[in-house]
């Protein structure tokens, strides 16, 4: 897995690369919608590891169903059922496939702006990193490369 790397202040710089293909991915969700489908591009996990909160962050593709669950007063209740990484096979011919995104399989955890992945992962995306200080941390505290799961 190699050893684990800390960006000082890394999570700005994931933010704006990950910005500039959150504007083509809104208009293909646009499309999407039509289908009663959503790609979202950043699966987010939150835990509290020894007291101190770590955001995990897995980017990728993961496709999402909105069904609707009846109201609930005046409100009406959504339901956002996880498909899968895969766009599904039903809309193959009927939704172009999305945007490729550069980030895809960029997986780290942050604690604060601070950004700690593996040497792997950081070889591949060190593009992302130029300019930031970049240190060696204790241990291997970073996360897997595919979430747990889309319920954390």
């Amino acid at each position: 897995m190699g050893r684990c790397l800390r960006v000082r202040g890394g999570l700005r710089a994931v933010r704006a690369a990950l910005e500039r293909y959150l504007r083509q991915l809104y208009s293909y969700n646009s499309l999407a919608r039509r289908h009663g489908v959503y790609l979202k591009p950043v699966h987010v996990v939150v835990r509290s590891v020894g007291g101190v909160r770590r955001t995990y962050y897995y980017v990728g593709r993961y496709w999402w169903r909105v069904e609707y669950a009846g109201k609930s007063g005046r409100t009406s209740r959504l339901r956002w059922r996880y498909l899968g990484r895969e766009k599904p096979r039903e809309l193959s011919g009927s939704l172009p496939d999305p945007p490729p995104n550069p980030l895809e399989g960029l997986s780290f955890y942050a604690v604060g702006d601070d950004v700690y992945v593996s040497e792997e992962v950081y070889q591949r995306f060190r593009w992302v990193f130029e300019g930031y200080e970049v240190e060696e941390c204790e241990g291997k505290g970073y996360p897997a490369s595919h979430p747990p799961g889309p319920r954390g």
